[in-house]
């Protein structure tokens, strides 16, 4: 559905951020290693996607070695909401309010 827009490592290095709040590419290539053999650059790479997609903030730290970027996550949960909203409406229309609504409805 919603997170099927983003691409598999897409959503893995969401993950990761959503564990470790914020870091730099080198933090979060450092965490991701642990639990997958990955290269840097690809890191890199999908953190500019996810910031370019909405989905992270960004920040520069200056610091020994010249700046760098952090990035943070963003509170993405509206955005979302509104994507899954806009899919589910596409594909039901108003007839399917009421069958969302009362499997929403068992959560609460």
């Amino acid at each position: 559905m919603v997170m099927l827009m983003l691409g598999p490592l897409e959503r893995e290095v969401l993950s990761c951020m959503n564990e470790i709040e914020q870091g730099t590419v080198r933090e979060v290539y450092k965490h991701m290693r642990k639990d997958k053999n990955i290269a840097y650059t690809t890191v890199s790479t999908t953190l500019e996607r996810l910031h370019e997609k909405g989905y992270l903030t960004r920040g520069e730290d200056t610091g020994r070695g010249g700046t760098r970027y952090v990035y943070s996550v963003k509170d993405i949960k509206p955005k979302i909401a509104k994507m899954f909203v806009e899919e589910f409406m596409s594909m039901f229309g108003k007839s399917g309010v009421s069958a969302l609504h009362d499997e929403i409805s068992k959560y609460e």
